[in-house]
């Protein structure tokens, strides 16, 4: 597999099973369980094992037992936050340390009036980001691929209530551009994923943890057209219960979109090389 394909896996089912045992057995025995889940995927998805194990020998130079590991890691951390992510949205939020640096800047955006672009990366729990980021006023609008399961995502939400900000669907015909334009010169917030792309999509080179690997050019060319504040924006998990919200200062002004990526991608490996567990991009991301 040597892009991403667009989907994520598991079924209606599991997703149903789990969130019941976090309902009635609590999150702690539900984290234990998990344990079993991980091992049947860290034994049995040779691909997604296979583009992980790339990424710690290649990507940081990590020896063969310590990227064997870090596998496990990665997978057991993955699940992790799919069962956080479902606990906040029903309401849990109390079971949770959470901690932000930076918010006063997308603050500053609803309170000014000037809206303004979010780029996050599937790196830590944005979700979380996204639970956070609806306390602080102005209307938040997430761009996604809509390309999961509508039935897992329809099982998830009848759960939990549903998502707690707009979602704008990227699809084929391209009508997403029109709706971001739309929120941005309406003065919203735009959230978007700047790390993942899928064939055919176009995409901008740039070197990632010391080897040339692509991204996607839509983010960072849609934000090269407004002239409004642009943060870059992560939530990542520490310790037994804890989450950090962080965005980066703003970038003021027009930037070509080389210049957005290349700060990106400088604010993406500090964070991934803290937490390495919490990358998930799991296939070949420098083919």
């Amino acid at each position: 597999m040597s892009t991403w394909s667009g989907k994520s896996r598991g079924t209606p089912l599991g997703y149903w099973f789990f969130i019941q045992f976090m309902r009635h057995l609590g999150l702690g025995f539900t984290y234990g369980f998990l344990h079993f889940v991980v091992a049947y995927y860290f034994l049995f998805s040779w691909k997604t094992s296979r583009a992980l194990y790339v990424f710690y020998r290649k990507g940081l130079h990590r020896n063969k037992l310590q990227s064997i590991l870090g596998i496990y890691r990665s997978y057991y951390a993955i699940g992790q936050m799919l069962l956080d992510k479902v606990a906040m949205a029903s309401g849990m939020v109390d079971r949770f340390d959470l901690y932000s640096s930076g918010q006063e800047h997308i603050i500053n955006m609803a309170k000014d009036g000037t809206g303004g672009i979010l780029i996050s990366a599937h790196l830590g729990n944005w979700e979380v980001a996204g639970h956070l980021m609806v306390n602080y006023g102005g209307t938040i609008n997430v761009v996604m691929l809509e390309a999961e399961h509508e039935q897992i995502k329809r099982t998830v939400e009848q759960t939990t209530g549903g998502r707690r900000f707009n979602v704008i669907p990227i699809k084929d015909d391209m009508s997403h551009i029109y709706a971001i334009s739309a929120a941005i010169l309406n003065k919203e917030i735009v959230c978007i994923l700047g790390d993942r792309y899928l064939e055919g999509m176009r995409t901008l080179k740039h070197p990632f943890l010391g080897h040339e690997a692509q991204f996607p050019f839509g983010p960072f060319g849609i934000a090269s057209k407004f002239d409004v504040p642009k943060c870059f924006v992560f939530g990542m998990r520490h310790g037994r219960n804890g989450y950090s919200f962080s965005a980066t200062a703003p970038i003021v002004g027009k930037q070509r979109p080389e210049v957005l990526l290349a700060a990106f991608v400088t604010e993406v490996e500090k964070k991934v090389k803290a937490h390495p567990e919490q990358w998930f991009n799991f296939y070949d991301f420098w083919k």
